[in-house]
């Protein structure tokens, strides 16, 4: 009996390990990411912020948000994040230049107090959701020539928007109600 029950708590721990793999996102976006921190909320698993600095891409922010089965989000979940982005850093101005959608990427190109120029990639799925802040455009431009070779990007060599970005929506949802618990209804 015991080693029974060892046995089924070896295999929920591999189960429960292997659920992190946020559907093979992270291995098909390739990014190492040189600072990764979890971020906690009663709805959400595995979520976390992270940064990325490399030669080939430049600087890269990413937010990583894997909602409960049971929650929702309370809007749209892009808007919330250039909401909170643009608050977090008190820009004056944040015009959409340009939008690309493929399937379940969205590639946003911004220009930034009438001068600088920036891209937000958003990758989504059903209960995951990707953010990422791009500053050089390099990797915006690789993932949408996956999709479109011919595209070319008029904003690559323009002046680029920097900081140092480190808020999240998951952390900031306790005071903004990003997503939150669906209510059950039970008929009597």
């Amino acid at each position: 009996m015991i080693k029974q029950t060892i046995f089924l708590m070896f295999i929920f721990l591999i189960i429960g390990c292997n659920s992190t793999k946020n559907l093979n996102l992270d291995n098909k976006l390739q990014l190492v990411l040189n600072e990764k921190n979890s971020t906690f909320d009663s709805c959400t698993n595995f979520s976390y912020i992270g940064k990325s600095t490399t030669k080939e891409f430049g600087q890269v922010f990413v937010e990583y948000i894997n909602l409960n089965s049971n929650c929702k989000w309370n809007g749209l979940s892009r808007g919330f994040f250039t909401d909170l982005f643009k608050s977090t850093l008190k820009i004056d101005s944040f015009k959409l230049i340009e939008r690309k959608e493929f399937k379940n990427y969205e590639f946003s190109t911004y220009l930034v107090d009438e001068k600088y120029f920036m891209n937000i990639i958003y990758i989504y799925t059903v209960y995951e959701d990707y953010f990422i802040i791009d500053y050089n455009g390099i990797y915006s431009d690789r993932l949408i020539k996956e999709f479109d070779e011919a595209y070319i990007n008029l904003y690559l060599n323009k002046p680029r928007f920097f900081t140092n970005y480190k808020n999240s929506l998951v952390r900031m949802n306790m005071l903004n109600s990003y997503f939150s618990k669906e209510r059950e209804y039970f008929e009597r």
